[in-house]
């Protein structure tokens, strides 16, 4: 019987934990604000909404999902062919890895010559599922671009859209 009110009490944690990780009276639409989240770092807690007024590369990725891990390549490559360090006044890099373990993505991170500063990891599969629901992710993790109004204005943008943002 312990082990069954622990279930639950357990499950009623997690449920909990999950609701108030992503706003989930909001889900990823184009033109409409992005939904919230709050992602904690190695070294800092940040939150999407704390990024208003300034551009958003939004890239989710795992090292299983070779399409994603290149567009992060690719937004990473962007900022630094740009001179535009991962925390810049007016565009901001935000790494999402859903890889299971948190050393899988520092050594990822370390191979591919990331900014670890721009890299959160979300290992609970279920703080993972619901953003991608909110996101609206069913097939294959995918970067966002988000305007300083806070809108989703594209879904994997090519180097030309983010060009088109600096020029």
């Amino acid at each position: 019987m312990k082990k069954l009110l622990l279930a639950i009490a357990s499950f009623a944690v997690l449920l909990v934990t999950v609701s108030a990780f992503v706003d989930k009276r909001q889900e990823a639409a184009f033109g409409e604000k992005a939904p919230e989240m709050v992602l904690c770092g190695a070294n800092d807690t940040v939150s999407l909404s704390g990024f208003e007024g300034s551009w958003v590369i939004l890239s989710f990725w795992s090292a299983a999902d070779a399409r994603s891990r290149m567009a992060q390549n690719m937004a990473t490559s962007f900022m630094r062919g740009n001179g535009i360090p991962a925390n810049a006044n007016g565009i901001e890099l935000v790494s999402v890895n859903f890889d299971r373990s948190e050393r899988l993505m520092e050594e990822i991170v370390r191979l591919d010559n990331l900014d670890a500063e721009s890299q959160f990891h979300v290992g609970n599969p279920d703080e993972a599922e619901a953003l991608r629901r909110a996101y609206r992710m069913q097939e294959g993790l995918r970067t966002f671009l988000i305007n300083p109004a806070g809108e989703l204005v594209a879904v994997d943008p090519t180097e030309a859209d983010l060009r088109a943002i600096i020029a």
